[in-house]
């Protein structure tokens, strides 16, 4: 059972982004309140789109086409669990 409200959305956004041209480096974003997952996507893509997150990955790209959404929700007990989405 879960103590999260049905209507608030809390989302985790995990953004792939290629260091060096083949590592990969995962960009995790807390995404409130969209009210859903695609709506929560957008929101993290604009995020890591913006001038201080590209400057300080050194304007490499993430890959929004192999992105993780996950929605958290909050046990009654108070763990947190994330749902694959």
């Amino acid at each position: 059972m879960f103590s999260t409200p049905r209507d608030s959305r809390t989302w985790l956004i995990g953004l792939p982004c290629r260091s060096d041209g083949s590592r990969i480096v995962w960009l995790y974003y807390v995404v409130g309140e969209a009210p859903d997952s695609a709506e929560a996507l957008c929101a993290a893509v604009r995020r890591a789109n913006s001038a201080p997150e590209r400057d300080a990955r050194g304007h490499l790209p993430v890959e929004p086409d192999r992105a993780e959404v996950q929605l958290i929700r909050q046990h009654i007990l108070g763990d947190f669990v994330l749902e694959a989405c």
